[in-house]
This record gives C-alpha cells, sequence and structure tokens, in this order.
C-alpha cells in the first residue's frame, strides 16, 4: 500500500475513531494544539479551511509535522470549492474533508486518488456521495438530523455505508456509545474538544488529557459493543 494512500487513511481514521477538527489563525497555536493531539496519541487530524490564512497556517502544520511527527496525517476540512481542493492538495493536504457534496471535487480527488469525506444530510445524498467515491461519508450536523437514531434508520437498508457524524459529538462517554452503538465508524468532533477553555486559554496539556480519555473511551466502548 502506498503511503497516504485512501485506503490508508481511512484505516488511521477509523482505527483511531475519533477525528479532531480545529483551526487557528495563529500558526505557533496550532503548532502547540497539533503537538497536544500527537502527545495524546493521535495520528490524524482535519485542519478546518475557516480563517483567511487558513492554507498559510495549514502550510506551516504541514511543514512542522513532517520533521517533528512524521507518521501524522493532516487532512484539510470545510473543502467546498476545487479551487480549494487543489491548494491544500498542493500544500500536502493527506484529505480532504467537506460539510457538503460538490461533483466537482468528488472528480477532483477521485482523479488526484485523494481520500475525500463529504458531508451528507439526507439518504439520497448519503448514498450519492458512496456512489461518488466517498471513503467517508460525514454526516452533518449530525445530532440536529436525528442523532444516533438517525444513523441507525439509514443503516437498517444500507449497511455497506461508512459514516462519520459530526455536529453533537461530545466528550461524553454515554454520546459517543450511542453514536457507535448505531452504527458509525467513528466520529469528527471540533468545538466539544476545542472548547473555550482550550482555543482562549491556550491550555495544552488539559487537550492532550482529554484526548487521551476520548480515545481511551471510544476503545473501551467499541471492545463492548462487539
Amino acid at each position: 500500500m502506498k503511503k497516504n494512500s485512501k485506503e490508508q487513511v481511512y484505516e488511521m481514521v477509523v482505527t483511531q475513531g475519533v477525528l479532531p477538527m480545529f483551526c487557528h489563525s495563529d500558526t505557533d497555536v496550532g503548532i502547540n494544539f497539533l503537538e497536544a493531539l500527537y502527545k495524546a496519541g493521535v495520528r490524524a487530524v482535519e485542519f478546518t479551511n475557516r480563517s483567511s490564512n487558513a492554507l498559510e497556517v495549514f502550510s506551516a502544520l504541514k511543514i512542522h509535522a513532517a520533521a517533528a511527527m512524521p507518521d501524522m496525517l493532516l487532512g484539510a476540512g470545510t473543502i467546498m470549492k476545487i479551487k480549494e481542493a487543489n491548494a491544500f492538495v498542493q500544500y500536502g493536504a493527506d484529505f480532504i474533508i467537506a460539510p457538503i457534496m460538490n461533483k466537482g471535487v468528488a472528480k477532483y480527488c477521485r482523479d488526484s486518488k485523494i481520500f475525500w469525506c463529504p458531508g451528507a444530510a439526507t439518504l439520497t445524498e448519503i448514498i450519492e456521495a458512496h456512489n461518488l467515491g466517498a471513503s467517508l461519508v460525514k454526516l452533518f450536523p449530525a445530532q440536529q438530523l436525528g442523532g444516533p437514531d438517525f444513523v441507525k434508520a439509514v443503516m437498517a437498508p444500507c449497511p455497506e455505508i461508512r459514516l462519520m457524524p459530526t455536529g453533537g459529538v461530545s466528550r461524553d462517554k454515554d454520546n459517543l456509545r450511542a453514536w457507535f452503538q448505531s452504527g458509525i465508524k467513528c466520529v469528527g468532533i471540533g468545538s466539544q474538544l476545542f472548547d473555550k477553555e482550550i482555543m482562549e486559554q491556550k491550555n495544552y496539556a488539559l487537550l492532550t488529557r482529554r484526548m487521551i480519555q476520548m480515545l481511551k473511551d471510544v476503545k473501551a466502548i467499541r471492545k463492548q459493543i462487539k
């Protein structure tokens, strides 16, 4: 298997069970966040395209990761246009994630052999994303769509679909258990992990502790429901 193939990225993200998602306009803060996650055992992170200098910060994170944490996969999130996808891939993005499904981005990622995880909110969108080559489908906004019960309803007729809910996923163990029992492959978490205490106080040690506990909880939950 070649390095950073779609299959490799999928296996890394799903095995990890939790995909942390963050964005920060300060490069130094972003590097510290990445290091804190790495110390916790995270090897796949999504940096979201939500600031005017997101590409610049992403580039710096990739350079730092290549030198200090070569086994870290760093993907670009909130990618809704081909131009954005191409820009981040040129700067080394290992995977592309979006809150929506864009057929142009789908083709670009398929042709470039890049892992693509688009957002979907209806069964029709989920199936279409799957048919367009999505390695994993991001259910967004997952809680507003019906939470774990919605996933169960989707999985009943379509057990082959691989879903990652974001939006409504928390660090609470009962919340995580409900999601994994519904049949999802992994969860994405942003603001519930990088909350005010982390973002404003830049408490990197707390981020590491939180992430260690979350990974531990997910591992235990998966073991219980097998």
